[in-house]
C-alpha cells in the first residue's frame, strides 16, 4: 500500500488531534494546521450553504457557490438581499446577526423570495466566529432550504383538514384502538357521532358501549371480543343513545386487526352514522305500505314491471277489477298482458312500448279483451323508471277503464257533425269534408248541389212542425236513393240540403243527376193521410272552376239556386259563367265588387225630383253606379242583388249614405240651395241592428240638418220583419229623418201598415204610370186612388218613372205633388246635377228613344226590317282572351254589309275588349257574323238599342250582299220575306218577357 497511511493510522491522528490536551504555551503548529484543513474541508462539503460575515457585515466566504445562486441569480448578478426581504425579517436578521457577534448562537426560520419571486422557506443558524481570548471575529451563517420540509408539512395539515371535512360530510369517522393499551385514538368526528367531549382523558373500548343500545349490546361486544381474542375483521351495525342529545342514532361500524408477534395487537376502524338513511326507509316503508293500501281502494289499476325479466312486482285490486283476471295469473303469466291488447291496436301498442326503452313515456287509448270475455276501452300511461347509474330498471303504470268516456264521445261526435232530426251529415260535417276535398291533391274536381225545398215554411205554417220533420226525413230517404255510389248528402239548415259528388265522368252526368233527383223529390209524399207535392230547386258549383274554397264554392251554388228560384222554381242551374252572356256578367261582377268596394270605383248620380206643375227641383234620388273597367257603367239593378247574395250590402248602403251627407255638407259650404237627397236603403239593412246609431252619428260628423236626408224603403219590406223595421224607422223619424215608401202599389201591404207606417212620402211605382192611357182604366183608377188616399193623410207622392207628356198632363190634373223619371231628367252625375241646383228648374223634355246616331255617316246601305228578326249573340273574347259563353236571345232591326242593328234587355259596355258572335237566319241561309258593338242608346222599359261593327270575310260579305238584296227586292214589291223569324208582337214585352 506503500506510504499511505491505512484506517486504523488515520483514526488515531484524529484521536489525537481532538483529544490532545491543550498546553499554557499554545499549540502545535502542525496540528493546527491539520486542524484547520479539516474544518474548511467540514465547511466545503456540508450540504448547506455556509456563509461568512465579518463584523461589519461583508461577505468574506460563501462555500458550494453563493447566496446568489441560493436566489437563483448568477454569481456576478450584483444583487440587492435587502430587497427581498420584509421590513421584519430585515430588523430580525440583524437583530440576530448583533447576537451572534456578541457571542451567541441562533436559529431563525425566514421566507425570501427567488429571482422568479417564489417564495423560500430557509432555517438559518447563526454561530459567533472567536478567538483563544474570546473576542469574535465574524459570524457564521448556515443556510437551509427548508422550502419542500414545509410544503409537505402544509400539504400534511391541508390533508388531515380535508379528512376531517370529509368525515363530517359523509358521517364518517376513523379510529385506531391498541388492545394492550386498552386505548382508543378517534377523530373528531368519531367524538361527535358518539357525542364524547374531546376533552375526555382517555378513550378505552368500554367508553363507547357506554352508549349502545341494550338490544343491541351484546351482538356488539361479541363481535370485539372476537376480534381481539382471534383476530377477526368485523362489519357491525347497532344503535347508541347520543351522549349530548340522548337522541337514537343508526352506527355501522367496521374494522380491521392488524398482527404483531402473531397475535392481534391492534383495531383500526371507522364509525358511519347512517341515522338519516335509516329514518328515510322506514318512512318509505310506511309510505310504500300506505300508498299499497291507497291503490288497492281506487278503481284505477297500477303496476310495477323489471325492464329485464319482465317479472311482475306489484299489480292493485284496481287492475284486477278492470282487466278481470286474478291478481295471481297477472303475476306469474305475464304473456296475458300482451295477449289482452285488441288485435286493431296490437301494432300501435308494441310501436309506442318501443319507446320506453328511450326513456319516452307512454300514453294512448287502446281496447282490449277482458278476462270475462269483454271488451274495453282503457287508457294506460306508462313510464320508464331509472336508477342512479340512469340505468332502465323498471316500468310502471297506469290502467283506468274510459269505455264509457269513449262511448259517449262517439255519440258527442255524431251528435256534433250530422242531423239529429235526418241522421245525415251536418253543416260542420259538409265544412270538414269540402275542406278535404279542396285540399286533396288527388281530388281532382267535383260538383256541390245546393237544394232548397220550395214553398216548404207553407207545409210547417200550415200543417204544423211535426208534419214538415217527417216530410223532411221521406225527402232526405228519397235523396240518399237518388244519389249513385260515391255521392255525399248534408243537411244544413231547415230545408236546405248539400250534394257533393265527386271525379264525375262528364257535366252531362251532372245535370242527369240534377233531374233524376228533381224527379225524385216531385212524387207525392203522404205523411198522417195528408198528400203533399213537393219541389225542388238546385243551384250547381264546380270545383275548381267555380271556386276553390267551401264558401265560395257554396256561395256560388247558393247564387245559382237563387237564380233557380227566380226562373219559376222546381229546375237547376248552374253557377259557371260559361252558360249564357248573363251569367258571364253575373260572375264577372261578383268576383269584382269586393276589389271594387276597396278602390271605392262606385260613384253617386242624382236622378231630380221636380214639382209637377212648375218643374222646380224639389230634391232628387241618390242612385249609385259603378263604373266597371270591362262592363262600363254598371246600375244598381245588376249589382245590389249580387250584393245582397254576398252579404256586401251594407258596407255599400252605408257608404252611399255618408258620401251623401258628405257631399250635402259641401253644397251648403258652397252656398247652393240645397234640397232634400233620397236614398233607397237594402231592406235587409234595416234587419241589422245599428242603423239609428250610425246614421246619427254621420249627422254629427258632417253638421248636416236632417231635414235634407230622406230613407226609402220598399213596401215589400214591411211584412219581413214588421216589428224590427218600424222600431228603426221610429227611431230615424225621431232624428229627423223624413222616411219614403219605394215602389208603392207593388207590395202586399195592407191599409193597416200603411196607417202605422206614418211615412212622410208615397213613390207610385213606375209599373202604373206607364201604363197611363186612356184605354187602361184599372192603372189610371189605382193612380187616382192612391193619390187621394195619401192627400188625405198628409202624405207627399212622387210618381216614378214618368217618360211621356200624357202621363205628365194626367198627374197634373190628379194634382201629383213631384215627378222622377226621363221626361225631366235621367240619373246624372255630380258635376250636371250641380248645374241643375244652381238653374232651380228643368223643362220636360222627349226621351229620344229611338234615335239612330248619325245614320249619314254609314259607309253601307242598311235594309231595315218591317219587323225585328230574332237572332242569337255570343261573347266569344274578353281582353283578347277566348271564352266559350251560351247565346242570348237579340232583335235585329236592320243590317247591312257594315254592321247591325240589334234590341236587347243585356247591358254591355261600348268597347273594343269583347267581340261577340251574332247568330242569324235570312231566307232560309245561316250566317255566323263576328263584330264590335260602337254604339249603345237606351229604349224602353230597360231596354238597349246596340249598333255592331262586322269584321267578315269577304267570302261571307258577298253572301250576306246577295241575301241583302233580295230582301230588299221583296220589300220594294210589298211581299213576304220568307224563311227568316220575324217577331210579330211588341219587341220590348218580347225581350223582357224571354230573358228575364
Amino acid at each position: 500500500m506503500g506510504n499511505r497511511p491505512n484506517k486504523q493510522h488515520r483514526s488515531n491522528l484524529l484521536s489525537s488531534l481532538f483529544n490532545k490536551k491543550k498546553d499554557n504555551t499554545g499549540e502545535n503548529n502542525t496540528d493546527k494546521n491539520l486542524l484547520e484543513h479539516y474544518s474548511a474541508s467540514l465547511a466545503m462539503y456540508h450540504p448547506d450553504l455556509i456563509i461568512v460575515l465579518s463584523p461589519n457585515g461583508e461577505i468574506l466566504s460563501q462555500n458550494r457557490g453563493s447566496i446568489n445562486e441560493f436566489l437563483g441569480y448568477t454569481p456576478i448578478e450584483s444583487i440587492d438581499h435587502k430587497a427581498s426581504l420584509s421590513k421584519k425579517d430585515y430588523h430580525q436578521l440583524k437583530s440576530t446577526f448583533y447576537k451572534a457577534l456578541k457571542g451567541e448562537t441562533n436559529r431563525l426560520e425566514m421566507t425570501l423570495l427567488n429571482k422568479s419571486k417564489e417564495t423560500l422557506h430557509t432555517n438559518l443558524t447563526f454561530i459567533p466566529i472567536k478567538q483563544l481570548n474570546g473576542s469574535t471575529e465574524g459570524v457564521y451563517i448556515i443556510v437551509r432550504d427548508n422550502t419542500t420540509h414545509q410544503q409537505t408539512l402544509e400539504e400534511l395539515e391541508l390533508n388531515k383538514s380535508h379528512l376531517e371535512h370529509a368525515q363530517q360530510i359523509a358521517k364518517i369517522g376513523s379510529w385506531e384502538y391498541v388492545i394492550d393499551d386498552d386505548e382508543i385514538s378517534c377523530s373528531d368526528y368519531t367524538y361527535d357521532i358518539f357525542g364524547l367531549d374531546k376533552s375526555h382523558s382517555k378513550v378505552s373500548m368500554d367508553t363507547p358501549f357506554e352508549f349502545i343500545h341494550p338490544d343491541d349490546d351484546e351482538k356488539a361486544r361479541k363481535m370485539v371480543e372476537n376480534a381481539i381474542e382471534k383476530g377477526t375483521s368485523y362489519v357491525s351495525k347497532f344503535r347508541i343513545f347520543h351522549g349530548k342529545t340522548n337522541e337514537i342514532r343508526y352506527l355501522r361500524v367496521q374494522a380491521e386487526v392488524m398482527w404483531k408477534n402473531n397475535k392481534p395487537y391492534k383495531l383500526v376502524g371507522v364509525v358511519r352514522d347512517y341515522t338519516t338513511q335509516k329514518l328515510l326507509e322506514k318512512q318509505m316503508d310506511e309510505s310504500k305500505q300506505n300508498t299499497r293500501q291507497l291503490l288497492d281502494h281506487l278503481i284505477i289499476g297500477f303496476w310495477l314491471k323489471e325492464y329485464d325479466t319482465g317479472k311482475v312486482e306489484y299489480v292493485s285490486k284496481g287492475a284486477e277489477e278492470i282487466l278481470q283476471y286474478p291478481l295471481d295469473k297477472l303475476y306469474n303469466e305475464p304473456i296475458i298482458w300482451q295477449n289482452m291488447v285488441h288485435k286493431s291496436d296490437k301494432e300501435e301498442v308494441i310501436e309506442k312500448q318501443n319507446l320506453l326503452t328511450e326513456g319516452k313515456s307512454l300514453s294512448l287509448k287502446y281496447q282490449i279483451n277482458c278476462g270475462d270475455g269483454t271488451t274495453k276501452w282503457i287508457y294506460d300511461q306508462t313510464l320508464p323508471w331509472f336508477n342512479d347509474e340512469g340505468q332502465l330498471t323498471h316500468y310502471f303504470g297506469m290502467l283506468a277503464d274510459v269505455t264509457g268516456e269513449i262511448e259517449m264521445q262517439e255519440q258527442l261526435k255524431h251528435f256534433a257533425t250530422h242531423d239529429t232530426l235526418t241522421a245525415l251529415p251536418n253543416q260542420r260535417s259538409l265544412y270538414e269534408k269540402v275542406d278535404y276535398l279542396c285540399k286533396d291533391e288527388s281530388s281532382t274536381k267535383f260538383a256541390l248541389f245546393y237544394l232548397d225545398l220550395d214553398r216548404f215554411q207553407l207545409i210547417n205554417d200550415s200543417l204544423g212542425y211535426q208534419i214538415g220533420d217527417e216530410v223532411l226525413k221521406k225527402v232526405a230517404s228519397r235523396l240518399l236513393s237518388a244519389l249513385p255510389d260515391g255521392g255525399y248528402l248534408a243537411r244544413i239548415s231547415s230545408n236546405d240540403f248539400i250534394v257533393l259528388f265527386e271525379d264525375y265522368p262528364s257535366k252531362e252526368f251532372i245535370f242527369n243527376l240534377a233531374e233524376r233527383i228533381i224527379e225524385a223529390i216531385e212524387e207525392p209524399v203522404t205523411v198522417d193521410g195528408y198528400e203533399m207535392h213537393v219541389t225542388t230547386s238546385i243551384g250547381i258549383s264546380f270545383f275548381p272552376e267555380d271556386g276553390e274554397n267551401k264558401l265560395t264554392l257554396i256561395e256560388s251554388a247558393h247564387a245559382a239556386l237563387f237564380h233557380a228560384k227566380q226562373l219559376g222554381k222546381n229546375n237547376y242551374q248552374l253557377y259557371s259563367f260559361t252558360r249564357d252572356i248573363t251569367s258571364y256578367k253575373k260572375y264577372i261582377l261578383e268576383k269584382d265588387m269586393r276589389k271594387a268596394i276597396e278602390k271605392e270605383e262606385f260613384e253617386i248620380y242624382y236622378q231630380p225630383q221636380v214639382a209637377t206643375s212648375t218643374g222646380v227641383i224639389q230634391g232628387a234620388e241618390a242612385l249609385i253606379r259603378w263604373n266597371h273597367e270591362e262592363w262600363g257603367m254598371v246600375s244598381p239593378g245588376e249589382f245590389i242583388p249580387l250584393a245582397e247574395e254576398n252579404h256586401l250590402i251594407h258596407q255599400i248602403g252605408d257608404w252611399v249614405i255618408e258620401n251623401v251627407c258628405k257631399q250635402i255638407r259641401t253644397w251648403i259650404d258652397k252656398g247652393y240651395t240645397t234640397r232634400p237627397i233620397s236614398i233607397n236603403v237594402s231592406p235587409i239593412r234595416f234587419m241589422k241592428k245599428g242603423l239609428v246609431e250610425y246614421v246619427a252619428d254621420l249627422l254629427t260628423k258632417y253638421d248636416v240638418p236632417a231635414k235634407y236626408l230622406e230613407l226609402e224603403i220598399t213596401e215589400g219590406s214591411l211584412l219581413k220583419s214588421e216589428k224590427n223595421v218600424l222600431n228603426t224607422l221610429d227611431g230615424l223619424r225621431d232624428l229627423g229623418i223624413k222616411i219614403a215608401i219605394d215602389d208603392f202599389g207593388t207590395g202586399f201591404a195592407s191599409l193597416t201598415y200603411l196607417r202605422e207606417f206614418n211615412a212622410d212620402t208615397i213613390k207610385i211605382d213606375q209599373v202604373f204610370v206607364q201604363n197611363i192611357t186612356e184605354e187602361n182604366k184599372k192603372d189610371t183608377a189605382i193612380i187616382s186612388s192612391v193619390l187621394h188616399l195619401a192627400k188625405g193623410m198628409d202624405m207627399k207622392v212622387i210618381a216614378e218613372g214618368v217618360e211621356e207628356y200624357e202621363q205628365l198632363n194626367f198627374l197634373k190634373q190628379k194634382e201629383c205633388d213631384e215627378i222622377q223619371g226621363y221626361l225631366f231628367s235621367k240619373p246624372v252625375s255630380l258635376d250636371i246635377f250641380e248645374q241643375m241646383l244652381e238653374t232651380g228648374y228643368i223643362k220636360p223634355t222627349k226621351p229620344k228613344v229611338n234615335k239612330l246616331p248619325e245614320d249619314e255617316r254609314r259607309s253601307f246601305y242598311r235594309l231595315s226590317f218591317p219587323t225585328p228578326a230574332l237572332g242569337e249573340m255570343t261573347i266569344i273574347e274578353v281582353n283578347e282572351k277566348k271564352v266559350n259563353l251560351g247565346s242570348a236571345q237579340v232583335l235585329v232591326e236592320d243590317i247591312g254589309l257594315g254592321g247591325l242593328k240589334i234590341l236587347s234587355s243585356l247591358k254591355l259596355p261600348v268597347n273594343s275588349t269583347i267581340k261577340l258572335t251574332f247568330n242569324i237566319e235570312l231566307m232560309g241561309e245561316k250566317f255566323l257574323l263576328d263584330g264590335l258593338l260602337v254604339w249603345k242608346d237606351e229604349a224602353k222599359r230597360d231596354t238597349f238599342h246596340y249598333g255592331i261593327e262586322f269584321n267578315i270575310s269577304e267570302h261571307e260579305e258577298d253572301r250576306l250582299a246577295g241575301v241583302i238584296n233580295k230582301m230588299s227586292v221583296l220589300l220594294r214589291l210589298n211581299h213576304t220575306i220568307p224563311d227568316t223569324n220575324f217577331i210579330n208582337q211588341n219587341p220590348y214585352t218580347y225581350i223582357q218577357k224571354n230573358n228575364t
